[in-house]
């Protein structure tokens, strides 16, 4: 990216760059993005620690900038949504084990959906959202290797594994058919309960 450019030419054989700079360039960077970038990549081309980024976002966050982290990193939250108006979007209630999370995703993204997100409702903290930004299968099975690494658990483990997906397709008929087929699975929550 060019801005990496910047940042490795302003951090080559000068003094450090200093913190407001650097996430200058990282919001920067950001609004350049059209893909998430990791923490990983983005110390490494700062120059400085994973944990200093994820300070950086939160600092970042706390000055209204809206930045999302999915499992394949950050992203401006207004790059994360569909922008083209011409794709159907909708949500999705679904309810099952942990161990179909996988399947629902294949199902969805091979009818050419998009899964934006995952949102449960928690019976403290209220509504819980965290970005997805599934499009292929590729996305899935970094999803689920994720999740492999990390030995974490799905947030619809709080909520008895009910939880939302909003979701963008080519038309409605496709969402139509993505909820059909989820059902037909037995992950679409039962809308007649």
């Amino acid at each position: 990216m060019k801005t990496y450019a910047i940042i490795n030419e302003r951090s080559k054989g000068g003094p450090t760059m200093k913190a407001t700079q650097r996430r200058d360039l990282l919001i920067q960077t950001l609004n350049q993005a059209t893909t998430p970038l990791k923490a990983t990549s983005l110390a490494k081309e700062f120059g400085v620690s994973r944990q200093i980024i994820v300070g950086d976002v939160a600092i970042l966050r706390a000055s209204h900038y809206d930045i999302i982290a999915t499992n394949q990193g950050y992203l401006l939250a207004d790059k994360a949504t569909s922008v083209d108006d011409s794709r159907f979007r909708g949500k999705i209630v679904c309810q099952h084990l942990a161990d179909q999370a996988i399947e629902e995703l294949t199902i969805i993204v091979n009818h050419g959906g998009f899964v934006e997100n995952v949102e449960v409702d928690h019976p403290y903290y209220g509504l819980i959202k965290a970005s997805l930004q599934i499009k292929q299968v590729g996305d899935i099975q970094d999803f689920h290797a994720a999740m492999d690494k990390s030995a974490g658990t799905m947030l619809s483990s709080l909520t008895n594994g009910i939880h939302l997906h909003t979701i963008t397709t080519s038309d409605e008929a496709t969402f139509v058919a993505i909820k059909a087929d989820l059902k037909a699975a037995g992950i679409l929550l039962d809308e007649g309960i």
